[in-house]
């Protein structure tokens, strides 16, 4: 055989160079060959996988037994349905994965084929829907066969798939009219004990499930105790919550572990089989490979974080790689401390230490649980370094920075300003995190919230006040997120405070997300008012300070945190109100100063905005001298000002000073390096500097993916801002690509209606205008006036460039008297804001007297050419391309 002569490239086969000249292959005598020739198709494109079947016939048997080239075509088609949005295909190239899967026969692939049936199953017609029930069916039977189970009765196995998804139904239904029948206000009891309740109902579903599996399996081996983690434990578990579990042994034997290593797989079969784990949760190659987002199946009750990378993935199989939680009593309180190696197990597994410590008995040997209570007691209690216990690292020490961070409120941080709140991330995960801390320092061994509040309060680490304080949060955002998921039937938690408070009259968009009122903003500014001191004291607590955590009630009812508060929920005339009165209080707080210099800013009154500033500027120097990130921060803002006035030199000034001070206090690869790169390259490209744009901006984007990942809003930023450079480069394609990412991030933070978003849409408008698409065009400019004259008012600039975006499709489209009205509108918006010499102006000027020129109205258009002339020889000089 001859590798070149199949058009085949020799290095994709090395290892194989000696059996050309051989005349028995070895992979006809032995199964090593066949192992590694297996793991090289693996990763294999279809054309070389095709092209390796005509190698040898050994090859060819290999590939068509081991259904490699089947799986990549099918990929393929799929990867090209989602691209084509042909959800028919779609739904048959993962019904046909699933069959590929489920005939490997691994438990691994048999549960991923239930995955893809169970995604197809919701594609599909009634009538298909039973052909796919019936491959579910054997999937079943086949895990069960090979797990040596008793043989599946088919109609008792039908009865449970339909059965158990009742049975979850009703009680979620049963919860929803409770939580209805509470009203909108209901007390922290209430809360608590309809928490209690779903609690209890979690426990009897988990044995309905647990049962079938013993039904199937027989009698366990070995007496055991299941238990739970997470918001199980604590009782803050919802009915769309993901189960969170692990399995005590009371001896480590190979049979007694193989025994619940399959119980545990067939509970995750009896999961997978209720409907709600998305596909990327089950770690499937072919799903991986088309980067699937699964919007179709409603993520809810389901196995934690399978496949998910640096988490504690709290179920049974563990992460699959370093850990599992089958153990031993001895043996998982082991996870907490150090393996048989003597290496600390936070060091591993960074969040498995704290994700084990709170737990609650569900089934089988109270005995083995109180076993593993009393052996992690003891452990923690254990030295860890001179002057601190386990107990007292992992409290005040183990990630304490990186949850201060995270989960920092974030109030002043402007990009937040509007964001969708995440009722989970944003205002959940906190205070239980905060507490588990506590409690742990102060030996309280309640796993429940408000009993640790209680316990905390009588131990006088928190005050009385503070404690009711921290109970009415608690109570709010429990029920909050119960109502968030049962709005969506799942585990989604973006709540939107503008959708209600600014009159968007969209009913489809009030019924896909779950809409504040300004009842609800009122729980949610009281929820702020006591997070914002919660999170101070804490961190002072934690670093060895407890006077201001014992002391404060956490309220901070002051006129800077409420106006924080109203910016953060873009209520820019409400903090203005409210930062105005703290200036009162104190005239040189430069934090309130350059706060009203950025919501001047965003208006559009530029004047105003760098009066302010300059005089947070002046203080901040007075005060701490040129160096600080206070200075840096008064320069970036100020750069951002003379960048919207038009005086770009200045901009670029101002950023370069801002850039130098943070480089110098945070080095090179920072986010805040990243925010200086950004706006450097904004500047530039409107310098028409493209190539040192587009070098900034990448700069800037390579900082941020590392740092703080793809969905985040200074990712956005960096796309949309290379989407516009792409554009002015005249490369279309490249301009949409970025554009659309960075939409696609903006409408998961944002939602529909927000600036940022219109922003992304007016500049789509604008590509779409140029590549002749009018009709796409006019949609997404329309979209972009409609949100800002909303949000922002009919004045703002943003409104002037939405009008001007209009202005230029009407004249692509030969529509000159409606391309003047919407120039001139912009015109009118802009002398207004920025005065004659501005390039906003200039660009007006330039185009009505493009437009009087395509009239015939040529005394009109010189004179508009001339004025737009004029104005930009002003600002660029004679070497712009505006000029030239």
């Amino acid at each position: 055989m001859n590798l070149e002569s199949l058009n085949t490239h020799p290095l994709i086969f090395p290892d194989f160079n000696k059996v050309e000249n051989n005349s028995i292959s070895p992979l006809r005598d032995t199964s090593a060959y066949a192992e590694i020739a297996l793991k090289i198709f693996k990763k294999l494109k279809l054309l070389d996988l095709c092209q390796a079947k005509f190698v040898c016939k050994e090859w060819k048997q290999l590939i068509k037994s081991s259904f490699l080239d089947e799986e990549e075509a099918y990929t393929q088609a799929l990867k090209r349905a989602i691209q084509n949005e042909d959800v028919i295909k779609e739904a048959f190239c993962i019904e046909k994965l699933g069959d590929l899967y489920a005939k490997k026969e691994t438990s691994e692939t048999l549960l991923q084929a239930a995955g893809l049936y169970n995604y197809a199953l919701r594609r599909s017609s009634a009538g298909q829907q039973k052909s796919i029930k019936e491959e579910l069916l054997k999937v079943e039977i086949s895990l069960s066969k090979a797990c040596k189970g008793e043989p599946v009765s088919i109609p008792k196995t039908k009865e449970q798939f339909e059965k158990n998804r009742e049975v979850l139904k009703k009680f979620r239904d049963e919860i929803e009219e409770k939580i209805q029948a509470l009203g909108l206000d209901p007390s922290p009891k209430e809360v608590r004990e309809l928490y209690s309740e779903i609690a209890q109902h979690i426990k009897i579903f988990f044995k309905r499930l647990a049962i079938q599996v013993f039904d199937t399996l027989g009698p366990t081996p070995c007496e055991y105790a299941m238990i739970g983690f997470g918001s199980l434990a604590r009782e803050e578990m919802t009915p769309y919550s993901d189960l969170e579990f692990g399995i005590l042994m009371q001896e480590d034997t190979g049979e007694n572990r193989e025994y619940f290593k399959c119980f545990t797989t067939l509970l995750h079969l009896k999961v997978i089989n209720l409907g709600e784990t998305i596909l990327p949760a089950l770690n499937i190659p072919c799903i991986k490979e088309v980067n699937l987002f699964d919007s179709v199946t409603p993520r809810g009750f389901a196995f934690d974080g399978e496949g998910v990378q640096g988490k504690g993935c709290k179920t049974p199989f563990g992460n699959r790689q370093t850990f599992e939680l089958i153990q031993t009593p001895e043996k998982m309180a082991q996870y907490i401390a150090k393996d048989e190696k003597g290496q600390w197990w936070h060091e591993k597994e960074t969040h498995l230490p704290m994700e084990l410590l709170n737990f609650t008995h569900l089934l089988g040997n109270l005995e083995l649980t109180h076993g593993y209570k009393q052996k992690i007691q003891k452990l923690l209690d254990n030295p860890y370094k001179t002057g601190l216990n386990l107990r007292q690292y992992l409290a005040k020490q183990h990630l304490v920075q990186e949850d201060m961070s995270a989960f920092d409120p974030g109030m002043r941080d402007i990009e937040k300003h509007g964001m969708l709140i995440k009722v989970k991330n944003d205002l959940y995960c906190f205070p239980h995190l905060a507490l588990d801390r506590l409690a742990l320092l102060k030996e309280i061994k309640a796993s429940d919230t408000f009993t640790r509040i209680d316990q905390l309060n009588k131990q006088e680490t928190i005050r009385d006040s503070a404690a009711e304080k921290l109970k009415e949060w608690m109570s709010i955002v429990l029920f909050m997120r119960l109502k968030t998921y049962s709005h969506y039937q799942a585990q989604q938690e973006m709540m939107n405070p503008l959708i209600k408070p600014f009159g968007f009259e969209d009913p489809q968009l009030i019924e896909n997300q779950f809409a504040l009122d300004h009842e609800a903003l009122a729980k949610v500014k009281k929820i702020y008012r006591i997070f914002m001191p919660f999170h101070e004291a804490l961190q002072e607590f934690l670093a060895g300070d407890e006077k201001k955590l014992k002391s404060s009630s956490l309220n901070d009812n002051s006129p800077q945190a409420q106006a924080e508060i109203a910016l953060r929920l873009f209520q820019y005339k409400e903090a203005k109100k409210w930062y105005r009165k703290a200036l009162k209080e104190k005239q040189t707080n430069s934090e309130v100063l350059n706060a009203l210099g950025c919501i001047y800013e965003r208006e559009g009154k530029l004047e105003k905005a760098v009066y302010y500033i300059n005089q947070a500027l002046s203080i901040n120097l007075a005060r701490v001298g040129e160096n600080h990130s206070n200075v840096a921060a008064n320069y970036n803002n100020l750069g951002a000002i003379y960048q919207k006035q038009g005086n770009l030199e200045k901009a670029a000034e101002y950023s370069q000073k801002a850039l130098a001070i943070r480089r110098e206090l945070y080095g090179e690869h920072h986010s805040e390096i990243a925010s200086f790169y950004s706006n450097l390259g904004a500047i530039y490209q409107e310098q028409d500097k493209l190539e040192f744009a587009a070098k900034y901006v990448h700069q800037a984007l390579s900082i941020n993916l590392k740092l703080v990942g793809e969905t985040h809003s200074d990712v956005s930023i960096n796309y949309n801002n290379l989407g516009v450079i792409y554009h002015k480069q005249r490369n279309l394609e490249k301009a949409v690509e970025y554009l659309r990412k960075a939409l696609a991030i903006n409408l998961k933070l944002y939602g529909e209606y927000h600036p940022v978003v219109a922003n992304c849409y007016n500049s789509l408008g604008m590509i779409y205008k140029n590549q002749g698409n009018l009709d796409k065009a006019f949609e997404y400019a329309h979209k972009a006036l409609a949100i800002n004259c909303k949000l922002l008012g009919k004045n703002h600039p943003s409104v002037a460039e939405n009008y001007y975006s209009l202005g230029q499709i009407y004249k692509k489209q030969g529509n000159l008297e409606q391309a003047t009205e919407y120039i001139e509108k912009s015109h009118t918006i802009n002398l207004e804001q920025f005065g004659e010499n501005h390039p906003n102006v200039a660009i007006d000027y330039h185009n009505l007297g493009q437009i009087y020129q395509e009239q015939g109205k040529l005394t009109q258009a010189l004179k508009y050419t001339e004025k737009a002339l004029f104005i930009n020889v002003k600002q660029f000089g004679e070497n712009h391309s505006t000029i030239l």
